[in-house]
Formats: structure tokens, sequence, C-alpha cells
């Protein structure tokens, strides 16, 4: 009787077990649906606000699961790729760190099946200067070419950042398939080339910092100053076809095509040499009288015209007890994109004798971090060659703008030397 209880026991242990186990099943049957799609839910969330109307949306793109797309082309910034189930366009949730703080700025991108931007939210931002709330707003209804969208003056690595990460998320969906690219217009193509053919008038991160400055007839549609007093850039036309249009204070004049190739346009090319004579703020008094003061007072310096594009804005011949130098002075950008003026003195074996600087850290209060001993700093760089010179020589601890300025300037410098004929 005893073997029948237990056995009848394990009968019943093993029923209980079966029961549990199908109820177990039944459960993870009913709930794994609702789990997966309270993942989904948490995952599109973003995709909701910036698409309310939205029904549902498809991955075609995961950073963390990138394997599995069918994508190409997919630029680093771009984290997800989602198309909306009902046909209404597409999501797209970027992360971008060329920010000024070089911390992720991150937002989710909406573009409507016509290809137009129909939101854009900024989801992340570690900035220290804001873009505003409206920013985001210039974006709606542009397609790919962006041509109504501008930069935030006085946030222009933060500004810039954001729209080169929306380009990012256009040029995914246009290199896959998905939305067709907007038509730049003329005015577009050749400011995007103006960084190559004049860096002057742009920052280490090749933003343009100009202000547009007066026309008033001719070839010159416009004229665009460089805030750092280097020269100007002019959008041109001829009456058949847009050029854009370069001149120096130090020398430097040419006209570019779409395509940017030079082209030779004598008569526009005197217009704007002209403009820029008559227009250009000339510092080479000031400059002329800082090279006497860092070589002597009995040197004798003339200014050569050199054809450069960079920051250069002078190039000077010193002649010093007989001895034969060359004196540069160039205007590149610092901390919040001010004028940092930096003067060289070169052999004429092309090594740099003096490299000076009246403020070598903008705004120095704002730093804590930086440690420099400016006349051990500037006498590092006598007997550097363009051979010589790494840029690791204009480093400074905790003050990147300032190097980034430096660097800039003496590779220009000795840009500027190689073109002396």
């Amino acid at each position: 009787m005893a073997k029948k209880e237990f056995s009848k026991s394990i009968v019943l242990l093993l029923v209980l077990f079966i029961v549990a186990a199908l109820a177990l099943t039944g459960i993870n049957t009913v709930t794994a649906p609702i789990i997966e799609a309270n993942g989904a839910s948490a995952q599109f969330e973003p995709l909701f606000a910036v698409m309310p109307e939205a029904e549902n949306f498809e991955v075609l793109y995961d950073v963390n699961d990138a394997a599995s797309t069918a994508l190409v082309d997919v630029p680093a910034t771009v984290q997800g790729v989602y198309s909306e189930t009902s046909g209404l366009g597409y999501a797209v949730t970027l992360s971008t760190s060329e920010g000024y703080t070089k911390e992720p700025i991150t937002m989710t991108l909406a573009i409507d099946a016509e290809g137009k931007i129909s939101a854009l939210e900024v989801t992340s931002y570690p900035e220290t200067k804001d873009v505003g709330a409206d920013y985001p707003l210039t974006y709606v209804g542009q397609d790919s070419a962006l041509g109504g969208v501008s930069l935030v003056a006085g946030v222009t690595f933060s500004s810039s950042a954001i729209k080169n990460a929306v380009t990012d998320g256009f040029n995914v969906l246009i290199n896959n398939g998905l939305v067709g690219a907007g038509q730049k217009s003329d005015d577009q193509v050749l400011l995007e080339l103006l960084p190559q053919v004049y860096s002057g008038i742009a920052n280490s991160g090749a933003i343009l910092q100009y202000e547009e400055a007066e026309v008033d007839s001719g070839s010159i549609v416009k004229a665009l100053k460089a805030l750092n007093g280097t020269g100007y850039a002019f959008i041109l036309n001829d009456g058949s076809a847009n050029y854009l249009g370069v001149c120096t204070l130090a020398g430097g004049a040419k006209i570019v095509d779409l395509e940017g190739s030079e082209v030779d346009n004598s008569a526009m090319l005197e217009e704007i040499k002209a403009y820029t004579a008559e227009n250009a703020e000339s510092q080479a008094e000031q400059e002329i009288a800082k090279l006497q003061r860092i070589t002597s007072e009995t040197a004798e310096v003339s200014a050569l015209s050199v054809d450069i594009c960079n920051s250069i804005s002078g190039v000077y011949s010193i002649v010093d007890g007989g001895v034969q130098y060359y004196g540069f002075v160039s205007r590149s950008y610092g901390y919040n994109n001010m004028t940092m003026p930096i003067y060289f003195v070169l052999d004429e074996n092309g090594a740099i004798v003096k490299m000076t600087c009246d403020e070598l850290i903008l705004y120095a209060e704002y730093f804590t971090t930086y440690t420099l001993d400016e006349p051990s700093y500037k006498e590092g760089f006598v007997g550097l060659t363009t051979d010589s010179y790494t840029g690791e020589q204009a480093f400074i601890s905790g003050a990147t703008m300032s190097s980034d300025a430096v660097d800039i300037a003496t590779k220009d410098a000795f840009a500027a030397f190689a073109a002396i004929s």
C-alpha cells in the first residue's frame, strides 16, 4: 500500500509539473509580444515625438546591429534609420561630436516622403552656448540642399555640427534611394568651395567667418568681408554663369567656377581687386610698426604682394643691418572665433627668427587648466622650418583654440614664404 501511495505521489508531481510548464509556456506566448512591443515603444518614442501622426516604424538601420542592415554608406553620425509603416516618410536618429565641447549632440530628424524635413528635435545639447530654441525650426520644410538654413552667429561650431549631422541623415536616405536629393543653388555650391579657395575666411573647423558688404553694380553680386580683415570673397556673374572670386590684402586674387577650376577673366579680376583696394581697411602701418619693434627700429620694412589666400594679411621684406628677412602677419581665428594677430620673421632660408603674438590666450580668465610659459613657448619656434615644423610645437595644454590658431598661422606663414618669387 505504501508503494502505491508513493507511486501516486510521483504521478501527481509529474502532472503538476507538466501543468505548470504548460501554464508558463502559455503565459510566455501571451506576454512575449507585449514585452517586445514595450521595448519597441521605448525605442520608437523619440520617433513619435517628431512624427506624432505615425502608425508605427520599421527599423532599417540600428548602429548596435549594423551588420544586419541592407543600407549602404551610413555615416558614423547616423545612429538609427526608420521607415514609417504607413508611408509618411522616415525618421533618423543622429549623434555628433563636432560641436565646441566635443561632447555628443543628439537629435531626431523626420523627413517626409517628398524628401523634406517635417521636424527636427535636439534631444541632447551639452554645449555652453545655446543655438536657440527656434534654430531647429529653420530646418522644417527644407530639402537636402538646406538652402534656407544658416549658422548661428557666435555659435558657429555647434550650429555647423547640427547642420552637418542633418546632411548626413539626408545622405543615407539619398544614397539608398529612399528620397531624392534637393538641388543646391549656385551660391551654395560656391560658398561650399570657399574654404578650399580662401582658407583665411574660415576658422579651424572650416566654418566661414564673414559679413556681407554693400555692392554697387557690375559683375559683383555679393561681397563677403572676412571677419579677420584678411580680404574679401565675391559671388560674381558675367551674364552667363556664376563664379567665386577672392582677393586678399596679401596680394592673392583668383576666380573659380562651380567646379572649383580657376577661370581666366581679367575684367572680373580687376573689378574685385578695385573693390578690395577701395573698401579694405589696410593694416600695413600697424603691422610694419610691430615688425620693426620685434626686429629693430632701424630695419627697413616694405610690403610685398604675394599670391596667397590664407590667414596671412601682410607679407613684408625686412632688411636689418644689411641682412634680408621676411615678415608675415597671420590673422587666424582663436577662441570664440576672435582674430589672433600672430607675427613671424623668417630668414632668407625660411627658418623662423622671431614669433610673437599680443595675446596667445584670449579671455585667459575663462581658462583654468592651461599652463603656458609664453617666452619659452615663443622661443620654441625659433629655427623651425617647414620641414621641421610638426604642429606639436603649437600645442598649448588646455587651450585648443589658441593651439589651432597658432598651428594655422605657422603653416600659412611657411606657405607665404614659399610663394615669394
